[in-house]
C-alpha cells in the first residue's frame, strides 16, 4: 500500500500573501478575517504562520455560550498549546491576550461573532481596553491578534458599528469568498 500523499495548499495566494505581509511588519495588528463557514479562514492562517515563522501562538475557537462556558474552552486551548496561565472571567482573558501579544504571540479568536450575544458582549469593551494600550505603542508590540468569524453580520455590528466597542479598531481586514476555479491550479492527484 502506497502512503497518500499530504494535501497540498492551493488556491488563496493573493490572501496568503496579503497575510504574511502584515506578519512581516513584526508590530501590533488587529486583523478582522471573514467568511462563511468551512470557507478556509483557519487553515489560512495556519499556512502564513507557518511561512513566517511564527511559532508564539494561540488559537481560541470561541464556543457558543455563556461566559463560563467560554472560560473554560480558553483554559483547554491554553493547556493545548502549553501555556500555564489559566483565566476565570472574561476580563482575565482580555488582559491575557494583551500580555501575550506584547510577548510576541499572535493571538486568533475564531467564531469572534459570538461575542456579539448579550452574555457575552462586555468582553467587547475589556477587549477595547487591551487594543488600545496596545495600538497606543504599535511600534513596540511585535504581535498581534487575529479576529476570525462566520456570520458577516454580527461581526460587523461587533467591529464595524459606530456604537460598538471596537469599532475602528481593526489595523487589515481581510474577507474570503469563494475559490475561483483559476486559483486551483492544476492539482496533480497521484491516486493508486
Amino acid at each position: 500500500m502506497t502512503k497518500a500523499a499530504p494535501w497540498s495548499f492551493y488556491g488563496r495566494h493573493a490572501e496568503l500573501q496579503q497575510l504574511q505581509d502584515i506578519l512581516a511588519r513584526r508590530r501590533w495588528f488587529f486583523l478582522q478575517i471573514s467568511g462563511r463557514r468551512r470557507i478556509g479562514k483557519t487553515t489560512l492562517i495556519q499556512q502564513a504562520l507557518q511561512g513566517a515563522g511564527i511559532t508564539r501562538t494561540l488559537y481560541i475557537q470561541i464556543p457558543d455560550s455563556d461566559p463560563a462556558g467560554v472560560v473554560a474552552s480558553c483554559n483547554g486551548y491554553l493547556e493545548t498549546f502549553g501555556l500555564d496561565e489559566r483565566i476565570s472571567s472574561l476580563g482575565e482573558l482580555a488582559r491575557l491576550i494583551g500580555t501575550l501579544v506584547e510577548a510576541g504571540y499572535v493571538v486568533a479568536l475564531d467564531e469572534f461573532q459570538y461575542f456579539h450575544r448579550r452574555q457575552l458582549f462586555d468582553f467587547c469593551s475589556l477587549l477595547q481596553a487591551e487594543v488600545d494600550r496596545l495600538a497606543a505603542r504599535y511600534a513596540d508590540v511585535p504581535g498581534g491578534l487575529i479576529v476570525l468569524g462566520s456570520l458577516h453580520a454580527e461581526m460587523t455590528a461587533l467591529l464595524d458599528n459606530r456604537d460598538a466597542p471596537l469599532f475602528n479598531r481593526t489595523t487589515d481586514t481581510l474577507e474570503l469568498g469563494h475559490l475561483d476555479i483559476r486559483s486551483l491550479g492544476n492539482p496533480v492527484c497521484s491516486c493508486r
